[in-house]
């Protein structure tokens, strides 16, 4: 069983996810989420829920219209729940790299890697990967350090297909 905490310090919330920093909600890390929300529309699947920031940011862009989240852990979610009373948008428990369904999304926002940082690349070419069949054609793929990341794909010579 995944050990999930949401601990409050100084009017910040900070994600554990089995003893490991996982996410917080620090000024930077809000505008961030709320930019990403900003260049939705359409029908969004979120790849990832953890502290619900851009699914939050997601409600209350007027040109999405509706919010679809695969998060792998429940523990998280029942951990939102009890600190924050509520979720939100529609959420399925399960792994977004092998999530299976025949609809496409107008956008598909992914924060499923720990750190902005060069190990994580991989899961980074990973959620693209799945990313790129689950949009529709025109859509956007929307991530949290997605600037680093593909600039690492680029200077890499590296392509996801």
């Amino acid at each position: 069983m995944t050990k999930v905490e949401i601990l409050q310090q100084k009017g910040h919330n900070f994600l554990w996810i089995d003893d490991a920093l996982w996410m917080w909600d620090i000024p930077i890390e809000r505008r961030l989420q709320k930019e990403i929300a900003n260049k939705a529309y359409g029908s969004v699947l979120v790849a990832g829920y953890g502290l619900g920031l851009v699914q939050k940011y997601l409600l209350e862009n007027p040109n999405v219209k509706s919010i679809f989240t695969v998060e792998l852990s429940s523990e998280v979610i029942e951990e939102c729940k009890k600190v924050y009373g509520k979720i939100h948008g529609e959420i399925i428990i399960g792994d977004f790299n092998t999530y299976q369904t025949n609809d496409k999304f107008d956008c598909i926002v992914g924060d499923v890697w720990q750190e902005m940082v060069p190990e994580f690349l991989d899961e980074y070419k990973e959620f693209k990967a799945r990313a790129q069949q689950l949009v529709k054609p025109g859509g956007r793929i929307l991530a949290w350090g997605q600037d680093f990341f593909e600039y690492l794909l680029d200077s890499k010579g590296m392509e996801v297909h």
